[in-house]
């Protein structure tokens, strides 16, 4: 259901603003949380930070909310710094994991508790309107104790919307909640945000919630952006290894460039030709990492007879997972290759049997021969 908030009995909601960060760095004692951070965030979008527990996705968040202060660095929202402000003062509201409702209190109430502290004669109409936004006007009366999960997500949200914050802040908002309702909301908050227009900052460790619902997807790691870009292009295209194993799987084979034709690398991967275009490699000669994603390659009892782009090693796993099956090749002198095969009614291998990988040159990505390969598998 979409709702129109200029037709409503509240002010509509305010448009989003720019955000941007210049040169942030966060400190604790001697551990340092953000390393000399630069965002620009544009107004209207909705923003992921995605990566793994301790990267500094939170603590950036946190100084965005003024809950924390940068030890170096400035915060500016719509061209307004705001790094001295404190929290109330702050055209931005969070949404916080755990909800963080008054168990008292309505969901009325709870919905315009903010709007009531700044004495806003309008506040129940606005509240009205927020819970109608989330689909959730028939449970006005209800204490939040007798909502769903999801249900009292939605209550969070529309209390931090109806406040007209140019910035909302989303901090791992779906991780309580069970993996149907998660794929509900996400689809929700997104058609929500392209409602109302706002510029939605997003914290997540859960890749498929961010590439589902984020227009841009910044990866970070150790305190640092490793890469910024529209999720289709981070996962076809991901420039190190952390990014590469971090957003889906990744194969990862250490190799040697020996020649280059037509814009093409020709690499020796363990006395096997692979070729890998020069435009999607990091880096175009010495040492390389060739990568591929499991899905791009495809699984056969027979030899092609290729003359790049085929290894043969022997299936040590198979796991069944509903519309595809995972199969695990041992390939000599390479490693442990991972391929998907869509369930078509036809198993092409079992354990123990030797088969052909194979995969158009393509699909293949270049990352710099240094780089550690097992950088961002999570443990």
């Amino acid at each position: 259901m979409s709702i129109n908030l200029e037709q409503s009995p509240a002010p509509s909601t305010t448009r989003g603003a720019d955000l941007q960060l210049a040169s942030v760095t966060k400190r604790f004692a001697d551990f340092v949380a953000v390393k000399d951070l630069d965002l620009l965030v544009p107004s209207g979008s909705f923003f992921a930070l995605l990566g793994p527990s301790g990267c500094g996705k939170s603590t950036t968040l946190r100084m965005i909310a003024g809950l924390d202060a940068p030890s170096e660095g400035s915060i500016s929202i719509g061209g307004q710094d705001v790094t001295a402000l404190p929290t109330h003062r702050r055209p931005v509201n969070t949404v916080f994991q755990s909800y963080a409702l008054f168990p008292h209190m309505s969901v009325l109430e709870n919905v315009a508790f903010g709007l009531k502290r700044k004495k806003d004669k309008d506040a129940l109409a606005k509240a009205k309107a927020g819970l109608e936004m989330v689909q959730l006007s028939h449970l006005a009366n209800r204490k939040p104790a007798q909502l769903s999960g999801g249900q009292q997500q939605r209550v969070a949200l529309a209390r931090a919307l109806v406040n007209r914050p140019q910035v909302l802040l989303l901090d791992e908002p779906l991780g309580a909640l069970d993996m149907k309702l998660r794929r509900q909301m996400q689809y929700e908050l997104k058609t929500i945000q392209t409602e109302v227009g706002l510029t939605f900052i997003h914290v997540t460790h859960d890749q498929e919630e961010a590439m589902t619902m984020a227009d841009t997807v910044a990866v970070m790691n150790e305190g640092r952006i490793e890469q910024m870009g529209a999720p289709r292009d981070l996962y076809e295209l991901p420039r190190t290894a952390f990014v590469a194993n971090f957003l889906g799987k990744s194969n990862l084979m250490r190799g040697a460039v020996i020649g280059t034709s037509a814009g093409m690398l020709e690499v020796d991967v363990a006395g096997h030709r692979v070729l890998l275009p020069a435009a999607r490699a990091v880096q175009t000669s010495g040492q390389v990492v060739v990568g591929v994603r499991p899905e791009k390659i495809s699984i056969s009892r027979t030899s092609a007879q290729a003359s790049h782009n085929e290894l043969s090693g022997v299936v040590i796993d198979v796991s069944f997972t509903g519309s595809t099956t995972e199969y695990l090749v041992e390939v000599p002198s390479v490693g442990t290759i991972g391929t998907f095969s869509q369930n078509r009614g036809q198993d092409p291998a079992a354990v123990g049997q030797t088969v052909y990988l194979r995969w158009d040159a393509e699909y293949s990505f270049g990352l710099a021969g240094d780089e550690r390969i097992d950088a961002g598998v999570e443990q």
